[in-house]
This record gives C-alpha cells, sequence and structure tokens, in this order.
C-alpha cells in the first residue's frame, strides 16, 4: 500500500501542471468572438460591412486580429515548455546553453505579446493544449542518448512552423502595432531557426 502510494507520488511530481481545459487556444478565440459580438451588437455596428479599402487602422476590436495574437501567443507557450525541458534533459552543455536562451527569450516576448493583448481586451490561453503537453511528454520520455537529436528536431520543427504562423499573421494584419510586434517576434525566431540548424549539423551529428 506505501509502495502504491509512492508510485503515485511520483507520478504527480512528474507531470507537469496540465491546463484546466483540453484547448485554451480555441477557447481563447471563442471568448474573443462572444466579446467582439457583443460590442459590435452595443454599439449598433452588428451588421456592418468592412470598407472595401481594407479595415480601418483604430478597429483594434476585430475577430482577425485577436485570432493572430492567440495564435503567436500559444506558439510562444510551447516554445518556452519546450526550452525548459531542453534546459534539464540535453545533455551536452550547448544544447543546455541554447535551451536556456530560448527560455529567456520567448518568456520575454510572451510578456510583450501578452501586454499586446491586454491593450485590445483580447482573452488569451494561459497554459498548453492537451496536443501540446503531449508532444512535450514524447520529448521527456524520451532515450537519455537519443535525447538531444529528438529535442533540437522538435526546436527546428516548432520554429519552422512559428514561422509560417507570423508570416500569414503579418499579412493579414494592417495594425501598425501589431504588426511590429510579429516582425520582431518573426526576426526573433528565424535566428533561434539559425542558431538550431547550426547546433543540430556541427554539434549533435558531428
Amino acid at each position: 500500500m506505501i509502495f502504491l502510494a509512492l508510485i503515485i507520488a511520483l507520478a504527480a511530481i512528474a507531470c507537469k501542471e496540465r491546463p484546466t481545459a483540453k484547448d485554451p487556444e480555441k477557447m481563447a478565440k471563442d471568448q474573443n468572438k462572444a466579446n467582439l459580438d457583443h460590442t459590435n451588437y452595443s454599439q449598433g455596428n452588428y451588421h456592418r460591412e468592412d470598407s472595401k479599402q481594407g479595415m480601418n487602422q483604430n478597429n483594434h476590436n476585430d475577430k482577425k486580429y485577436a485570432d493572430i495574437i492567440v495564435d503567436v501567443i500559444s506558439d510562444q507557450l510551447y516554445e518556452i515548455e519546450l526550452a525548459k525541458t531542453g534546459k534539464t534533459r540535453a545533455n551536452s552543455l550547448r544544447v543546455r546553453e541554447f535551451a536556456t536562451e530560448l527560455e529567456k527569450h520567448h518568456t520575454k516576448r510572451l510578456q510583450q505579446l501578452n501586454a499586446l493583448a491586454g491593450q485590445f481586451n483580447y482573452a488569451i490561453p494561459r497554459n498548453l493544449s492537451d496536443s501540446q503537453w503531449k508532444d512535450i511528454q514524447d520529448i521527456e520520455s524520451t532515450n537519455s542518448k537519443k535525447f538531444d537529436k529528438k529535442w533540437i528536431d522538435e526546436v527546428i520543427s516548432a520554429h519552422n512552423k512559428a514561422v509560417d504562423i507570423l508570416i500569414k499573421g503579418i499579412d493579414k494584419t494592417d495594425h501598425i502595432n501589431i504588426k511590429n510586434e510579429l516582425n520582431n517576434t518573426l526576426q526573433e525566431v528565424r535566428s533561434h531557426l539559425e542558431s538550431a540548424n547550426y547546433i543540430k549539423n556541427n554539434i549533435i551529428n558531428k
């Protein structure tokens, strides 16, 4: 009985704090849509059509912008958790140092994105989705000898995905503050991607 209790306790310690929702990203988007619909209805704009020349730059409370911010923040949350895993599990000192840099950079970027979302009263995800947690746990369960390669491969894959998200977001955005933040994030992500590829080719696969 004591042994069983010990196993359960160890399992609880090993598992990271799980999100309270299966898909915080979807919940945030649904909440933003509801908030924006309510705002438009209250202001008598429920059936308003956007100008053919494009969205007015001062129209901050737009679902398109909210969705972009939510997507990028969700990605940052995943990158931070991935970096933490590399920092504690990697065998190579250079990989651990890189993971530490990633955690620092993505945490700072997340704070800036959260502040931007706050300016527009956007709901945002605060935790990873079930799918993201499963990906993290899959990385964590990797054999020690194979960990560095699997981790760096996931970093490269995640950053390539982030580049796609950011480019699409930039193309859809007319608001100058949002566009600038996305461009700054894209520049940082591309720098991480360059470093990750260098580490993979010159340190891990050497």
